[in-house]
């Protein structure tokens, strides 16, 4: 096969870099069973079909894929569909494209004048961002999860609903040895 483009070179030496973690298991005549750490997925050589539908979408060959194709000696530049060599690129471009007349020397065709969609002002004023889910809270870095339905611990007592700022024995002026000591035997003792 001619030469490739180098972006293509690139990706296919990305993924055969990849592919050193898959463990290749043939399962019959081109079909295979990839292991990757604790995944599986089925690879089939003979349409060029894997699960992860990168090859399908892409045309290059994933790195599951190419694990079976190293299994089977086979090198990935062959199985590349015609489209990626530099020819194919340089035969594409190889004619010129025309330029379009004057717009005064177009020909009139006979069809309804196309116009822009009828745009309607609504009332109010516009939103500036999308309307958030209920459990999304504007954060410093972006949209995060809120804590919502997560019970909080104090730091001095380990007792939940409340934090060391509320606790009663901080106040009381227990340590948090102390403190922790008695929550525990009442804990002990409720649960007798």
């Amino acid at each position: 096969m001619s030469s490739l483009f180098p972006n293509i070179r690139k990706k296919l030496a990305r993924n055969a870099e990849f592919a050193n973690v898959c463990y290749a298991l043939p399962a019959g005549v081109g079909v295979f069973q990839v292991l990757v750490k604790d995944y599986q997925l089925i690879v089939d050589l003979t349409t060029k079909i894997c699960d992860c539908r990168r090859w399908q979408l892409t045309g290059i060959p994933c790195y599951h894929a190419i694990s079976c194709l190293r299994h089977e000696r086979i090198p990935p530049e062959s199985v590349l569909p015609n489209c990626y060599p530099l020819d194919a690129y340089n035969n594409a471009y190889a004619y010129s494209i025309w330029p379009c007349k004057d717009k005064s020397e177009w020909e009139k065709v006979d069809a309804p004048q196309v116009l822009p969609p009828i745009y309607e002002k609504r009332v109010g004023r516009p939103p500036k961002a999308r309307k958030k889910l209920p459990h999304e809270v504007p954060g410093k870095n972006g949209t995060r999860l809120s804590k919502h339905g997560v019970t909080i611990h104090c730091s001095h007592c380990s007792k939940g609903g409340h934090n060391s700022a509320g606790c009663n024995l901080k106040k009381m002026g227990m340590s948090a040895e102390e403190a922790k000591a008695l929550v525990a035997t009442t804990q002990a003792t409720l649960q007798r």
